[in-house]
């Protein structure tokens, strides 16, 4: 008996040894064999080669359980699944067919725009979204606005906007952005104790080259990116004193650098993105204004494990311009998206920084509505001189968010904010997007 179960026993030992000269172990997770060809469904109208570019292997490749979950999460950080699965389906004793399914968000959709802020501007207008054009994850953003302004200079402006954002040129390392807007508004300055009308039309204009650093895989990592801005400023004489505002043109060069490791788990996200952006005006470009214009931001992303898609989300800001546009304050940093509980014009200037933090915790078994613990620490001043940390304002909120899962970033967001530092007030904020 003793003599056969050591058979037995060196007969299993043989087999296990020559199982895993067959199937290796490694620190990637288990070996699933060699990918004959990969196979995609789902994809009514993104091209098969969006996906492709984002696989971390190819037909040939021997492949780990853990290349296909990684790839399965780089084609999900597209943003514009609602679902992603890759699976390995045995063809022969080695060769696997490499299935990745997919389901498509809604691209193409036209929202009204009426909205009502805490400073009582009244916005009415459309934005038309289309989120993957040509199945090429180009992304497209046609706004049309009418907006009421409440106590300030301006009384009314209408705007035209269009923003198109291609992440990656298909099978290139490239991408391209490009920025369009104008703005009719008619405002009332005070000239000499008199008002003065005035009506301002601002054209601006600014494409961007980029290119990913990594060359191949998942569009994420380090992007360089460079062009040029060029904005034209023109005010039309309406009564009052005789006309004393410019009409300056503005050419520019822009050098800029992202770092995008953002995950996304389609209601919440993980991992982090942060970037420098450079505006160089000199009159060597053309421009009757010179200035250098400093933007940089850091974002975190970070999960809760107690429960799942709540989110600490973190975000600092900062820029700086050496002489501002028009003699006027360059950064006004209240808003919905950044100082909430502060009025319109409350902190402004030539110098900022912002730090916004967001406590996110799903509500009512329902993962796609989560309450929100807002803190906004901030200020803004005249020049770097000014600034000092120890005069930082700072405001406290609740809010919700309703992630429209079928939609390419698209939340309902409401937030109820009070500033505690001088000029803060409580304020109600109702928006149509994430706050970072």
């Amino acid at each position: 008996m003793l003599l056969l179960s050591v058979s037995k026993y060196i007969r299993q030992s043989v087999f296990v040894y020559a199982l895993l000269l067959v199937i290796p172990m490694s620190a990637g997770g288990a070996v699933i064999g060699i990918i004959d060809q990969i196979e995609i469904v789902g994809n009514d109208k993104t091209q098969a080669v969006t996906i492709l570019q984002e696989l971390t292997f190819s037909p040939g490749d021997r492949v780990t359980d853990a290349v296909l979950a990684h790839s399965e999460q780089a084609v999900q950080d597209l943003g514009i699944f609602e679902n992603v699965t890759i699976a390995a389906i045995p063809k022969d004793d080695q060769r696997f067919i490499a299935k990745i399914t997919v389901k498509e968000k809604i691209f193409d959709f036209v929202l009204p725009k009426l909205a009502r802020n805490g400073d009582g501007d009244i916005t009415t207008g459309i934005v038309w979204h289309s989120d993957n054009l040509l199945g090429l994850n180009q992304r497209s953003k046609l706004t049309f606005a009418y907006r009421t302004f409440e106590d300030t200079a301006k009384k009314n402006e209408t705007r035209l906007g269009w923003t198109f954002d291609y992440p990656r040129i298909a099978q290139t390392p490239y991408s391209f952005s490009l920025q369009f807007r104008f703005d009719d508004t008619n405002l009332e300055e005070t000239i000499g104790g008199r008002p003065s009308l005035y009506e301002r039309k601002k054209f601006s204009l600014e494409p961007l080259f980029g290119k990913w650093l990594q060359r191949t895989g998942p569009s994420q990592g380090l992007l360089l990116q460079g062009g040029l801005r060029w904005e034209r400023y023109d005010h039309e004489f309406r009564s009052g004193s005789p006309a004393m505002l410019p009409s300056p043109t503005v050419s520019a060069l822009v050098i800029g650098v992202e770092g995008d490791y953002v995950h996304d788990l389609l209601l919440s996200r993980k991992g982090h993105h942060f970037g420098y952006k450079l505006t160089y005006a000199a009159s060597t470009l053309g421009s009757e204004f010179s200035f250098v214009k400093h933007l940089a931001f850091y974002r975190k992303y970070i999960p809760l494990s107690y429960k799942e898609h709540a989110n600490l989300n973190v975000q600092l800001r900062g820029g700086y311009i050496t002489r501002s546009i028009l003699h006027s304050p360059e950064f006004g940093i209240t808003g919905s998206r950044s100082l909430r509980g502060y009025k319109r014009d409350a902190v402004e200037g030539n110098s900022f920084v912002l730090f916004n933090a967001e406590w996110l915790v799903p509500i009512f078994g329902k993962e796609t509505l989560r309450a929100a613990t807002i803190l906004d620490v901030g200020n803004a001043w005249e020049s770097t001189k000014d600034a000092r940390l120890s005069d930082l304002r700072y405001a406290v909120g609740i809010g919700l968010r309703w992630k429209l899962k079928r939609f390419v970033d698209t939340d309902i967001r409401l937030d109820l904010a009070k500033g505690f530092s001088r000029d803060g007030e409580t304020r109600l904020y109702l928006g149509t997007n994430a706050t970072f």
